[in-house]
């Protein structure tokens, strides 16, 4: 019978490496994240199997792939490091030391928002706690509130147009901006030029979306479905710039196309454009948190700037 080690026995830093490799999709892949040779990750990978006595992976020609222990303790590892970042954050808080690991998920396409300045409000933390490990995901917002929710993420920034699930999963949404969205098409398309477009032109046309929106916008101009769905900002660009396409772009994303001519805002007979609110979510009392804290008052710094709080 295998005598498994306590927890405290195991080095954190052979199951972060673990972890990578089965992110990486194998030890190749983990090279340059770990930016270790493949023989010292696969040391210390078989060092980590023979700590907990269970062999983890095959790996050889046949490619790379879990057994049914690692499946297991790659999930279990995830809850483990979601547990350490969270105690550095407490000990951080009642210590008044801002440091650990802030975890940060976003949607696509917010560089170069003039109204909300994420660059400079990234830049601006950073300066105030340099101990602190930024983790920065790009998210769909469709998957935010859960990321909230199960401590994969510490904050969500993104558009909820419809939103409603807060109260009951216990998550704070902190109203920032509105991005105004307008549909759009490419020079080589049909529509390009034209100063006045109708509603019926813009149906028949095909329709590209964003996931989390498409219901959304597929209303606002009555089309009866998509033509192309897209989870990213810049899958959804690639098909309206196509020529093939028209779609809600967010203007401010769309404004350097435009004056390349490559993209053309359509002025349609009735209104189209609208504005998508943006919201912070964290969960509900993390604000106690100095890290946390630190990051609000950060963005609140940056609203002020633009004159939007």
């Amino acid at each position: 019978m295998v005598t498994m080690p306590k927890l405290g026995d195991i080095d954190l830093r052979l199951l972060r490496v673990f972890t990578t490799i089965v992110e990486a999709g194998g030890l190749t892949g983990a090279q340059v994240t770990l930016n270790l040779g493949q023989s010292t990750i696969s040391t210390q990978l078989a060092e980590l199997e023979k700590r907990l006595g269970l062999r983890l992976c095959r790996r050889g020609r046949a490619g790379f792939a879990l057994t049914a222990a690692g499946e297991k303790l790659y999930a279990a590892s995830g809850d483990l490091f979601a547990a350490v970042d969270r105690f550095q954050m407490v000990s951080a808080s009642v210590s008044g030391e801002m440091k650990g690991t802030l975890r940060l998920g976003t949607v696509d396409g917010m560089i170069s928002n003039p109204d909300f300045d994420l660059p400079a409000i990234l830049g601006a933390f950073a300066e105030r706690a340099p101990s602190v490990v930024l983790e920065l995901s790009i998210d769909p917002p469709d998957g935010m509130e859960r990321s909230i929710a199960e401590g994969q993420r510490d904050i969500a920034i993104g558009p909820f147009v419809k939103r409603g699930r807060g109260t009951a999963t216990g998550i704070t949404y902190v109203p920032l901006y509105r991005e105004r969205q307008a549909i759009f098409c490419g020079a080589g398309h049909p529509l390009f030029g034209r100063r006045k477009v109708s509603l019926e032109q813009i149906r028949k046309a095909p329709f590209v979306a964003r996931r989390y929106l498409h219901r959304f916008d597929l209303e606002i101009v009555g089309h009866l479905q998509a033509s192309a769905i897209v989870d990213q900002m810049e899958a959804q660009a690639a098909l309206v710039l196509s020529n093939r396409f028209i779609g809600f772009l967010p203007i401010h994303y769309a404004a350097q196309l435009v004056r390349e001519r490559r993209l053309q805002k359509l002025s349609c007979e009735v209104e189209t454009e609208y504005d998508s609110p943006f919201f912070l979510l964290h969960k509900k009392g993390a604000e106690d948190n100095v890290v946390l804290r630190n990051f609000l008052n950060r963005i609140q710094d940056g609203l002020r700037t633009n004159n939007l709080s």
